[in-house]
This record gives C-alpha cells, structure tokens and sequence, in this order.
C-alpha cells in the first residue's frame, strides 16, 4: 500500500465542497495502489482546475447596470 504525499499544502485546498468528496475517492484509489502518487496528483489538479473554473463563472463580473 503506498502513502500519498500531495504537493500541495492539503489535497482540498482550492477544491470546492462538492468536489471534495471525488478527491477523496482519487486519495484513497492513490493509497490502494490503483493509481500512482503523481497520477493521483494530476487527477486532483484536473479537479482543482475544474473546481476553480466553476467558482469563477459563478461570481458576477462586472458591473449589474451599465448606465
């Protein structure tokens, strides 16, 4: 069983709640050896960046009246 050590400061930091729970599944895959330490980093980048993506479209951008 290998040990996964994420390069980051925490494998939830940046990821939204909703997501947190697939990055644990990927956590836990990584632990049991299904996947390697770096392919379980990638795949938590990829959520990372997908997380990241949708809290940005979420937030309002610019002004609410132009006028």
């Amino acid at each position: 069983m290998a040990h996964l050590k994420l390069t980051s400061s925490g494998p939830f930091e940046d990821i939204a709640e909703a997501h947190q729970s697939c990055v644990a599944t990927i956590t836990r895959a990584a632990e049991q050896g299904l996947f390697t330490e770096a392919e379980a980093g990638l795949l938590i980048d990829r959520v990372r960046a997908l997380s990241t993506r949708m809290t940005d479209r979420a937030k309002p951008s610019g002004p609410a009246h132009a006028g």
